[in-house]
């Protein structure tokens, strides 16, 4: 009897494990090899250097979302997310174990509610040419991917389709009514959806929106029009002043994202995935909070497929070089410190379902004296609450700088009357070394009495190195998984970088 009450017991405990396991922890990072191409590390807690995909699934992802842009590099963005460049970020995702959910654009670069715009080879094409060229697109990706022994388990058609897809060919007609207004975007969409299938018959096809509450309103019209989907995708990103709101207002709660959520699956009869979601990357602390409740309303809906953090590997510091020319802002809600290292954020994707109540900052970030620059990064020291660490790299003699905790936005500085002493009143001083020596300085913070220290360390070499111009730094070469390699063999294609300039090139 004792036998078979055990053998039923681990039959039920197999079965939990079973389920608990179902529910995907996901990330896109499809900015990786660009980020890799400009020379960014990434690291685990401890400060040890890992492979981009190998440290997601560490911290407990299971799967990898990547975008798909048709034409970037014509665009003017890069040789990133193009067909090569996926291929080449899904085959390092397989070769960690981990799923794989193809994103298409269908556009050169970003498509979301606002802005879906037809790629530049397409833009002369009549709508049905248009068509066969979406078709085209998706069988040409999938087919690569099916040649490398990659099966995506996901396929979205569109990115943030609310207002259609290939503007104008798919755009939805709000001039018109009921099923009418998608007749056209959901020609496209359905030719993307046959033309996945086409290849890989068992991978969920997958329709996304931007936004938790948009499925009730979009929908029912989009399917009565002959609209294809196995699962709905839905982006969700949660603020700091209505994630835990209770109001039927609140757009960015994840209370109501969480009813939204179970009203599409009730509604529509498949599942919803929470296909992108994010938080400010400067409040750690509270972005644990959000992303565990977050994780722990989604969990307990049977047919909630899982969650995707969107590109966790940024910091907000980092910008794309599309960016810069453009003079855009970095991403703000990437989970990652300046120095490469995950920050509370992801917590959740590792299974931690009770968030922390420390006081204290989640680490500290050095910036120089004119505040415009972050010089070092400060851990905390394991086991001593509101103690941090870290090494900063001393370029020039008496080197000033402020420490700086980003989550509550709170400047230190010294104490007039005592430079060991820490200060955030108004007439605080600088901090600085002590000595006109360059190099690597151990550095310590105390915010719990209020001083810090500074020691000139003989060994170290670490230190963050200004990045050189075009014209004065060597050419880099990476291979298309984003590897640098030192022995360009001649024929092959390889993404090359210098300065601010990256292009693919064959030596």
């Amino acid at each position: 009897m004792k036998r078979i009450l055990w053998i039923v017991y681990m039959l039920c405990i197999m079965a939990f494990n079973a389920k608990a396991q179902s529910f995907v922890r996901g990330a896109d990072i499809s900015w990786c090899t660009e980020m890799e191409s400009n020379g960014v590390h990434f690291y685990n807690a401890k400060g040890e250097q890992r492979d981009i995909f190998a440290l997601m699934k560490e911290l407990g992802m299971t799967a990898i979302r990547l975008r798909v842009w048709v034409d970037p590099d014509g665009y003017g963005y890069g040789p990133w997310c193009d067909k090569a460049d996926v291929l080449a970020k899904a085959k390092r995702a397989k070769n960690e174990g981990l799923d794989v959910m193809i994103d298409f654009h269908y556009s050169d670069t970003f498509a979301d509610p606002a802005n879906q715009n037809v790629p530049n080879a397409w833009k002369d094409m009549t709508t049905d040419e248009v068509k066969q060229a979406l078709a085209n697109h998706t069988t040409e990706v999938l087919q690569a991917l099916k040649e490398e022994g990659v099966t995506p388990k996901w396929v979205q058609v569109g990115n943030e389709t609310n207002s259609g897809m290939v503007f104008p060919f798919g755009k939805i007609d709000w001039a018109k009514t009921g099923t009418a207004r998608f007749t056209d975007y959901v020609g496209l969409s359905n030719a993307g959806y046959d033309a996945v299938k086409s290849i890989f018959p068992d991978s969920y096809v997958i329709i996304h929106l931007g936004g938790a509450d948009k499925a009730q309103w979009f929908f029912p019209d989009f399917k009565a029009a002959g609209g294809k989907f196995d699962m709905i995708g839905l982006s969700h990103y949660p603020t700091a002043s209505e994630w835990n709101s209770t109001s039927s207002d609140a757009t960015y709660s994840n209370i109501n994202a969480a009813k939204y959520v179970q009203q599409a699956i009730s509604q529509f009869g498949v599942p919803v995935m929470i296909c992108e979601t994010g938080f400010d990357v400067s409040k750690p602390n509270l972005g644990q909070k959000v992303m565990i409740d977050l994780f722990n309303r989604m969990k307990a809906i049977s047919q909630c497929a899982g969650i995707f953090y969107w590109e966790p590997e940024t910091n907000g510091v980092w910008k794309p070089a599309y960016y810069e020319k453009s003079d855009w802002n970095a991403y703000g809600m990437g989970a990652f410190t300046a120095d490469g290292r995950p920050t509370k954020a992801l917590d959740a994707f590792g299974g931690k379902t009770v968030a922390d109540e420390s006081q204290y900052p989640a680490y500290l970030n050095v910036y120089d004296k004119s505040g415009q620059n972050i010089l070092a990064v400060l851990h905390p020291v394991e086991g001593k609450d509101g103690i941090y660490a870290g090494q900063l790299n001393a370029t020039e003699g008496w080197l000033n700088f402020k420490v700086v905790d980003s989550e509550n936005n709170v400047w230190y500085g010294s104490d007039p009357l005592d430079k060991t002493k820490l200060s955030s009143a108004s007439d605080q001083w600088n901090l600085w070394i002590d000595g006109s020596k360059t190099g690597v300085y151990d550095i310590t913070v105390d915010l719990v009495n209020m001083n810090w220290t500074h020691v000139y360390n003989e060994t170290a070499t670490a230190g963050i190195v200004a990045p050189l111009s075009e014209s004065t730094s060597h050419a880099q070469w990476f291979d298309l998984s984003g590897r640098e390699i030192t022995a360009p063999v001649k024929g092959q294609l390889y993404i090359v970088k210098q300065g601010a300039k990256v292009e693919k090139r064959i030596e």
